[in-house]
C-alpha cells in the first residue's frame, strides 16, 4: 500500500475515530469541581457562553457566574460541565444552562449548552 494512502487513512478515519472513543460518556467519572469561584472555571463558562452566542447570533445571552460544576480528564483532555448563570439581556432574572466544554492546553471546544428547567 502506499504509504501516502495509508497516512491519509490513519488521520482521516482513525484518529477521528480515537476522538470519539475519548469522548466523556460515563456520569460516574465526573469529579466535583470545589471551587467554582475560581478564575479558570469563570473564564471556561464565559467562553461556553459567548460561543453559543456566537453560533446564535439571535440571541443576547450574558455570562454572570458558574453556579456549579464538575471535571472529567480523558488522555489528557479536560472536560468541564458546568451549570451556569446566564442573564438573556431583556430579563432581569438569570436562568441556568448546563454546558459541557472541552479543553486541552489553550484549545477549547463547546460540546453541548441547554436550559435546565
Amino acid at each position: 500500500m502506499n504509504t501516502a494512502v495509508f497516512i491519509l487513512f490513519i488521520s482521516l478515519v482513525l484518529f477521528p475515530l480515537h476522538l470519539f472513543a475519548s469522548m466523556p460518556l460515563d456520569d460516574d467519572q465526573w469529579s466535583p469541581i470545589n471551587d467554582v469561584k475560581d478564575p479558570h472555571i469563570a473564564k471556561i463558562g464565559e467562553f461556553a457562553v459567548s460561543e453559543y452566542v456566537r453560533l446564535n447570533t439571535s440571541l443576547r445571552l450574558k455570562f454572570m457566574k458558574v453556579v456549579s460544576g464538575s471535571i472529567q480528564i480523558i488522555s489528557n483532555v479536560k472536560y468541564y460541565k458546568l451549570v451556569v448563570a446566564v442573564n438573556d439581556g431583556g430579563n432581569s432574572e438569570s436562568k441556568n444552562y448546563e454546558t459541557v466544554v472541552w479543553n486541552l492546553k489553550s484549545i477549547s471546544e463547546l460540546m453541548d449548552f441547554r436550559p435546565l428547567f
